[in-house]
């Protein structure tokens, strides 16, 4: 699974703390709301040991979810969709700064729910599919994954440089890191 998020118009507010600070920096705190848009590729289920799996979703017009019938799962090469994300994906950091170096700690969140790509006659029934190793699938030769939403929460440390030091609001800066994210399929 390889997950990313195109963030767009991010929208933050950063708090430095007043006086000279610790040899003369100071620590400050950020946070950014930023709206996010889902790119999962490669989202591949099957077996480990085995080279081709036939995943079968949930049948839209079925009105109950009964995983145990297999004629339920009657829609062939089923794919996971998952919606934008507008209302929980949120940044933030907390630093030290001194002179035109700092140093900050960086974490993000993001919720990606299950899209349905049609109407359901059962709410959840996108959420399901079956994986089975034959063509066709019959009582006992399937299993069944449900799958909600996938958050991917991320932390990085941050070294960065301001490249200008000016009284403008703007200036550039560059920053390196290293990190690790975190992806929950749940």
């Amino acid at each position: 699974l390889v997950s990313g998020a195109v963030v767009a118009s991010p929208m933050s507010h950063e708090v430095a703390s007043e006086g000279s600070g610790v040899m003369g920096g100071s620590f400050y705190v950020s946070a950014a709301y930023s709206p996010a848009f889902p790119s999962v590729t490669s989202f591949d289920m099957r077996e480990s040991s085995r080279e081709t799996s036939y995943v079968r979703g949930y049948d839209k017009s079925v009105a109950t979810i009964d995983v145990s019938a297999p004629a339920n799962f009657s829609k062939s090469g089923y794919t996971f969709a998952f919606s934008k994300n507008l209302l929980t994906s949120f940044d933030g950091a907390v630093g030290y700064s001194l002179g035109g170096a700092r140093v900050e700690l960086e974490a993000s969140y993001r919720r990606f729910a299950t899209l349905a790509d049609g109407q359901y006659a059962k709410s959840g029934a996108e959420s399901l599919a079956a994986i089975t190793r034959d063509a066709v699938i019959t009582e006992n030769n399937y299993f069944v994954v449900k799958i909600d939403e996938i958050t991917n929460t991320s932390v990085m440390l941050n070294g960065c440089y301001d490249v200008l030091h000016t009284d403008l609001p703007v200036s550039p800066y560059v920053c390196a890191g290293i990190g690790a994210s975190f992806v929950d399929i749940s």
